[in-house]
């Protein structure tokens, strides 16, 4: 049987992404793996990588909260945002202190604007855009909304200042820095990053390139591979009736009437999985009633649409 489920690989510096799946197909022998959302070349920790038939869930656990410790350089900006880039400015007194620091920082916590790197893999009229700024091009670029769930503030060594983030997919590493750098009026870029968290991986459970080439030699791969219900554990859970799930599995959408149980927290428009009667995962579906309208819905509306068949995986 093909394997299936996802790694949580330990990204190492000064690979791609791309490269930490070319080595995991060389290890494993097989194509049929991709990552979860992009690390760059520089940063370190979480990268999921989804292993044959879970890469049929690699979109929906790109969706997922992340975490990251930052390491910003006061006082230099990039035209890469980070410390790979050419120099734009520099500045070599540095006049902030640890409360003027922490103050900033506050206000960028909860929903906020971040206008996407030059240098990044986003589209624009399909090509990417790092690919235009290699060849010098500058475009406009639209601002996209992102939110910072919590941003706390763990050293100050100037120029650098460390922080730990948790936000929502799509932000900005990188942005932020530059961000704040403004604000602060003396500039910054991001130095270091790593992924502590993405969705319900950590990076104290992920393991490295050399620990999984051992972990294959001696045959353990699926003791860590985890499956893919547990993989969309960040997921809220949404049971239905047994007489229900044929529906479910022939992609039907769910009236109210068919379900067991529909969390309070669920808003219009989020993912959840579709549990059967055992509790075995049928599909991941939208709602579109949210969890606290959701008692005095008529029972034949249809709440559930359906976005994924898993049933079997």
């Amino acid at each position: 049987m093909e394997l299936s489920g996802v790694l949580n690989i330990n990204k190492p510096g000064g690979m791609t992404s791309h490269d930490v799946v070319d080595a995991v197909r060389r290890l494993l022998k097989m194509r049929r793996i991709g990552h979860t959302g992009t690390l760059d070349p520089r940063a370190t920790g979480v990268l999921p990588l989804c292993v044959g038939r879970a890469t049929r869930i690699a979109q929906f656990l790109t969706r997922a909260d992340k975490e990251y410790l930052i390491t910003m350089r006061l006082g230099i900006t990039t035209d890469t945002l980070d410390a790979d880039g050419k120099v734009l400015s520099q500045m070599d007194h540095i006049a902030v202190d640890p409360e003027e620091v922490r103050d900033v920082l506050q206000r960028f916590v909860g929903e906020i604007q971040q206008i996407p790197p030059l240098f990044s893999a986003k589209k624009h009229h399909g090509e990417r855009l790092y690919r235009l700024a290699r060849r010098g091009e500058t475009v406009e670029r639209q601002p996209i909304a992102v939110r910072i769930h919590d941003l706390t503030l763990l050293e100050i060594d100037l120029p650098f200042v460390r922080f730990k983030v948790s936000c929502s997919k799509g932000t900005y590493a990188r942005t932020l820095c530059d961000d704040i750098g403004r604000v602060l009026g003396c500039g910054a870029h991001l130095y270091a990053l790593t992924r502590v968290r993405s969705g319900r991986f950590l990076v104290e459970d992920a393991v490295t390139l050399p620990q999984l080439e051992q972990i294959v030699a001696e045959g353990r791969i699926r003791d860590v591979l985890i499956p893919i219900g547990e993989a969309l554990g960040h997921l809220p859970v949404v049971r239905i009736h047994p007489e229900s799930s044929r529906g479910v599995i022939q992609g039907s959408g769910m009236s109210a009437g068919a379900l067991l149980s529909f969390p309070l927290e669920v808003e219009k428009g989020d993912l959840v999985r579709v549990l059967g009667y055992r509790r075995q995962l049928l599909s991941l579906a939208e709602a579109t009633v949210a969890g606290r309208e959701f008692p005095a819905v008529d029972p034949r509306r249809i709440v559930l649409k359906p976005v994924r068949v898993l049933a079997g995986q």
